[in-house]
């Protein structure tokens, strides 16, 4: 079931009398049935995939530690394979048949046209680092294999995280199914607080947007400059309230049930950087793809390059450029299938290379023009700067395919003129939204930036809770108002559910 579907809304309320209500010792198993049920609204079969992988991966991971030598290397190997072909086998199957087929019928040679057609299990993507992570931190000796089988799978399906994350590692969130916790008043408030915030994100801002975006993107080539930027704004806010809105309400949930589990996004669109965009930007899989892949190529390549510069360029470079290209660009294969997604990961990458090897230049620039004197004004232009650098890798990641995305980048440079825009502003309500929709929309982006800038300093909830009892209530009140009047209530599914 999602989030903001009204079955969810029956169905929390249950599990949080229930598991208060539940001893102890037992609680790890309440959670693992609701988890099931919570899963079993998308698919039978496929919560039998994510149980048989599971049982799977606790298998593993005590062969791990119950072998020394080859064998153990060969037990951790062959778990971490297991797992990327089962997601590969998932994920990317569909997608390699389709350009085989082409390339079969480019070659003019015959391949079957009909084939097996494979539908990705929901969560799969976020299941599969989580397995992963679990499997290194037991290699790596950070955590010992989780023997109560029961609480492992408790784990990898606990139910707030299990569809888009965040990526939570055993570490941090298995010892808390063994602590002694009984229902704490200022934590649930707390819970409900961010939750509320959450659907606020989802229904009022991100499904709101959708509306505008889904139907310029359907057909670009008919749209000038000004609709494009517009809908390329419009997304990229509408990932930002769609995917925090559900870390929110899963990190509410959670924390209604006495678990802390970690905050995804911390303010993005205020980076100063690239680099700092993606310190706060799906910050768990930030983490996990530092840890377990860009550190680990990056000390493996610094141990097969001997010299210390080639062509002209000193190794560290050399190693930091490749091991952030391979990182970002399965970062994008990761997110989806198609070469948008790769060319997306690859501009990051070079985002990043270029960032770094041009770091003192800027810097030197910077000191001789005097911005870098000029606090603020300098902090608003880098945040411009990098906001529109990831506004243009937004538009790889949302088009359907590379030429759409071209052809997109392309337009966008046409339809500015004066004579152009005011036809093209009173046509924005041709795109699904009405002018109040339009009101709405811009008036909650700029809600959403005004509430990001005043977080920077000091956390909105807790600003609020500072406030007087009057106008603290008033502000909550008028929260739940505001969804219930201007939230979407269409049941669209999380972009995220996708991946």
């Amino acid at each position: 079931m999602q989030f903001n579907s009204f079955i969810f809304f029956i169905f929390f309320p249950l599990v949080f009398l229930l598991f208060y209500l539940t001893p102890q010792k037992i609680r790890w198993a309440l959670l693992l049935i609701a988890s099931c049920v919570f899963y079993l609204a998308f698919s039978v079969n496929y919560l039998l995939v994510l149980l048989v992988i599971s049982l799977l991966n606790y298998f593993i991971g005590i062969g791990i530690v119950s072998n020394d030598g080859k064998i153990r290397k060969s037990v951790y190997f062959s778990g971490i394979i297991l797992n990327l072909l089962i997601l590969a086998c998932f994920k990317y199957y569909a997608f390699l048949i389709v350009d085989l087929q082409k390339t079969a019928h480019f070659l003019h040679l015959n391949y079957p046209a009909n084939v097996i057609r494979i539908i990705l299990p929901l969560g799969l993507s976020f299941f599969t680092f989580s397995s992963i992570s679990y499997l290194i931190d037991i290699k790596r000796k950070i955590i010992l294999p989780e023997k109560h089988i029961g609480i492992l799978v408790s784990y990898f399906l606990f139910f707030p995280k299990l569809m888009q994350g965040p990526i939570e590692r055993a570490g941090r969130v298995i010892p808390q199914f063994f602590q002694q916790r009984s229902f704490d008043y200022s934590n649930s408030i707390e819970g409900v607080k961010l939750m509320a915030w959450g659907f606020f994100k989802k229904l009022v801002i991100a499904d709101r947007l959708a509306t505008f975006v889904n139907d310029v993107y359907a057909y670009p080539e008919q749209s000038n400059g000004l609709i494009l930027f517009i809908a390329t704004l419009f997304f990229a806010f509408q990932i930002y309230a769609d995917f925090s809105g559900y870390t929110d309400i899963a990190v509410g949930a959670a924390k209604i049930l006495g678990f802390d589990i970690l905050r995804n996004f911390r303010r993005p669109y205020l980076a100063i950087s690239v680099r700092d965009f993606w310190n706060r930007w799906h910050i768990s899989l930030s983490q996990w793809l530092r840890d377990y892949l860009f550190l680990p190529t990056a000390y493996f390549v610094s141990g097969k390059l001997k010299k210390n510069s080639y062509l002209a360029m000193k190794t560290d470079k050399w190693i930091y450029i490749f091991a952030t290209s391979v990182t970002f660009v399965i970062c994008g294969i990761w997110h989806g299938v198609g070469w948008t997604y790769v060319t997306w990961g690859g501009l990051f990458a070079f985002y990043l290379s270029f960032g770094m090897l041009t770091d003192k230049l800027r810097k030197k620039l910077n000191r001789k023009s005097g911005l870098s004197k000029r606090g603020k004004l300098f902090r608003i232009i880098q945040v411009i700067t990098t906001f529109l650098l990831v506004l243009f890798a937004w538009i790889f990641f949302r088009a359907a395919s590379v030429s759409q995305a071209l052809i997109i980048t392309r337009n966008l440079f046409h339809g500015w003129s004066f004579r152009l825009i005011i036809p093209a502003i009173k046509s924005l309500t041709m795109h699904g939204l009405t002018e109040a929709d339009l009101f709405i929309a811009f008036a909650s982006i700029a809600l959403l930036v005004f509430i990001d800038i005043l977080s920077e300093k000091k956390e909105i909830l807790i600003r609020i809770a500072e406030k007087p009892l009057l106008l603290r209530w008033g502000i909550y009140y008028l929260l739940i108002i505001s969804i219930l009047v201007f939230g979407v209530f269409e049941n669209r599914q999380f972009i995220y559910l996708q991946f």
